[in-house]
């Protein structure tokens, strides 16, 4: 989600740029800024996403509990009868163990991209809602540049919040 923000700023930065290279009049471009991050996490939709991720991480963690507890139960079984394998068997053993550790690593790596496809998935949209709000609140107001102040940039007196003028658009109180 803070790289979708990182991308947003960029591209409102270069519209900024390019809206101010081709404003040839001598008239005061009018710029504001928004707290992007704010305002995508005072949605609703936002509160609901997370939600649901929590709930799918959840799940997600639940599974490889269990094959953690099966590796635990086959470690404690190949402990008991070690010292009476033969050492092929013993080799053999290991690598079923190495096999199991493998498994349930790679499955603690497809949840965390699994989980993180699901995010993006679920807040792409959202973010895409709260930028078209700001954009049509720009373009209704007579703005050139709508700068995300979320990120590091210095707001001077001379530019609007639109903060709230932009929850106001999206129905949020």
């Amino acid at each position: 989600m803070k790289c979708m923000l990182k991308n947003c700023t960029r591209f409102f930065l270069l519209v900024a740029f390019i809206a101010l290279s081709f404003t040839r009049s001598h008239a005061q471009a009018k710029i504001a800024y928004v707290d992007m991050q704010q305002l995508v996490f005072s949605m609703p939709e936002t509160k609901r996403a997370y939600d649901s991720l929590k709930l799918y991480e959840k799940e997600l963690a639940k599974d490889g509990e269990t094959l953690m507890k099966e590796l635990q139960v086959k470690i404690a079984e190949f402990q008991k009868v070690e010292a009476t394998l033969k050492p092929d068997m013993k080799d053999i053993k290991v690598q079923e163990l190495q096999a199991a550790q493998n498994s349930l690593e790679q499955y603690k790596a497809r949840a965390e991209q699994q989980l993180a496809a699901r995010e993006q998935a679920m807040t792409g949209p959202i973010v895409a809602k709260a930028k078209k709000a700001v954009s049509d609140l720009a373009a209704e107001k007579g703005y050139v540049c709508v700068l995300d102040s979320s990120k590091d940039i210095i707001v001077t007196a001379t530019c609007d919040d639109l903060l709230a003028q932009a929850k106001q658009k999206l129905g949020i109180k």
